[in-house]
């Protein structure tokens, strides 16, 4: 197999990582945005322990008013990272099915090296059993 057969297979494999990495990036995006939701929705949460007790009576209806503002806020929060979550998992399935054909292009142009390389050891193991059979009929 001639060296320029190889490079075909290079340059899908090339294609195949900056796909993988167009998509890597979008997870990465996605990701960003659905663990800034789990913060905040933690953070949140931490909020809303820490801070909902009164000292006294006419702190309550503050404290129910805050209370429910919280609850509101984390329904938001949930409803919003169970938006994202399908296209996270969309992303993800992507980015997964991206390495997968970029590593069969890597595979098969790996393997076609290494036959290369067999081929060629071969071949020069030929060549030169050739010269010795040459050497030792040659008429002397």
């Amino acid at each position: 197999m001639a060296p320029d057969r190889l490079r075909p297979l290079a340059i899908m494999e090339r294609v195949k990582e900056l796909e993988t990495r167009e998509h890597a990036a979008a997870v990465g995006v996605l990701r960003a945005r659905y663990d800034r939701l789990e913060t905040e929705r933690e953070a949140l949460l931490a909020r809303l322990s820490s801070e909902s007790h009164i000292d006294g009576l006419e702190g309550a209806p503050y404290l129910g008013r805050f209370i429910g503002s919280i609850r509101a806020e984390l329904e938001r929060n949930a409803r919003e990272a169970a938006k994202l979550a399908p296209d996270l998992a969309q992303a993800e399935e992507k980015l997964r099915a991206a390495l997968s054909e970029q590593k069969t292009f890597e595979i098969l142009r790996l393997s076609r090296m290494q036959q290369q390389r067999k081929d060629r050891t071969r071949r020069a193991a030929a060549a030169q059993d050739l010269n010795t059979l040459q050497r030792w009929i040659r008429p002397g």
